[in-house]
């Protein structure tokens, strides 16, 4: 099979040692046998690193250039003379976007001026990959933006010991994706915990959380962690939703989120579409076996309730019984078995990345 010999942009800094998908995709590239990869991180901008770059896309001319997520995702961290010096090169682009909720007039304009080939979406949503589609007229494609490396996220204790009951870190959404679901998971088991009898380990603040090798290490003392999938149901191109939340928020300080709702989202104008993707933060607790309690959702279509997770309502209707099934060893063996199973099988970074050598291989 043929390697192919690419370029690989990421921007890698202090700021993102705890987002695991920042700094496993590189490595992930670099080691794959589908690869010649040579990487760039845009954090190092010296002219010995600008004038490595440039030998690379003009002289060597690889078979692509890829624009991992961190390039473009909370910032744009290729610009200006560097921007312009990669879209005016004669090669296929490839442009990992992330974030797909906040700045996306400006991700579409960066994907038009880089006279991009392949769009690499998180969501597999059918509605979402045609949007875009028609929205750039190059090709898309569907990849989850966490794998994980074996190496680093393994079951290493068993669930029996394991003293946490019920684990999590987080960060709280912006209220503008149309939901509160990571404030409203944790704060009902921290609320219910005493009643339950759990001891837990819940956290939405970004001090607490963890480089990957500390997030494995926390993930083998829980024997279950809460979840939902990322994202919201209102998918815009356009930003407007956000650019109207944000502005009646300044205007009213003390907005609460029923007001948000009832007013922005309850009567929602416009077609309907869902951005709901699955989070690393599953795929690594189902690589460390532990228990997955997670609220019913798309997932990607990978894990499926009650075969790789406790199904819980939004509503907490049944939060007593997913704490039965919890406290069930042969069914949390079963399930953390089948969870294993399915990120071994599907979602490491070795399939990740096997995933883009075949979409390559239609634009290169």
């Amino acid at each position: 099979m043929r390697q192919l010999r690419i370029a690989v942009l990421f921007h890698r800094s202090a700021a993102s040692a705890t987002l695991s998908y920042q700094l496993g995709w590189p490595e992930a590239l670099a080691q794959s046998p589908r690869f010649v990869c040579r990487g760039f991180n845009l954090a190092d901008r010296g002219l010995a690193d600008i004038a490595g770059l440039m030998r690379e896309i003009y002289l060597e001319r690889p078979d692509a250039v890829v624009l991992l997520h961190s390039v473009f995702s909370n910032q744009n961290f290729l610009r200006r003379g560097l921007f312009w010096a990669v879209a005016v090169c004669p090669v296929p682009k490839v442009y990992f976007i992330g974030n797909e909720y906040k700045l996306m007039p400006e991700k579409i304009s960066f994907c038009r001026h880089l006279s991009l080939s392949l769009l690499i979406s998180q969501s597999n949503d059918p509605e979402v990959l045609d949007l875009y589609g028609k929205t750039l007229g190059c090709k898309v494609g569907s990849i989850p933006n966490t794998g994980f490396n074996p190496a680093i996220f393994s079951p290493v204790t068993p669930l029996a010991e394991r003293p946490i009951d019920v684990g999590y870190r987080s960060y709280p959404a912006p209220w503008y994706l149309g939901n509160r679901e990571k404030e409203d998971i944790a704060e009902t088991f921290l609320e219910n915990a005493e009643r339950l009898g759990l001891h837990t380990d819940i956290s939405l603040s970004a001090a607490d959380r963890f480089e990957p090798s500390g997030y494995a290490a926390f993930l083998n003392r829980c024997r279950g962690q809460i979840g939902t999938e990322s994202g919201g149901d209102f998918f815009e191109l356009t930003d407007t939703t956000r650019y109207r939340v944000g502005a009646f928020q300044k205007a009213h300080p003390n907005a609460t989120w029923p007001e948000i709702k009832a007013r922005f989202f309850d009567a929602y104008e416009g077609r309907k579409v869902p951005m709901r993707i699955v989070s690393g933060r599953q795929v690594e607790a189902a690589a460390c076996k532990t228990v997955q309690i997670l609220f019913r959702g798309r997932y990607n279509e990978y894990f499926q309730p009650d075969e790789h997770y406790i199904p819980l309502e939004k509503d907490f209707s049944n939060l007593d019984e997913t704490m039965e099934k919890l406290r069930d060893d042969a069914y949390c063996t079963e399930l953390t078995e089948s969870a294993y199973e399915l990120v071994m099988g599907e979602l490491t970074y070795q399939h990740l990345t096997d995933q883009l050598a075949d979409l390559l291989m239609d634009v290169v």
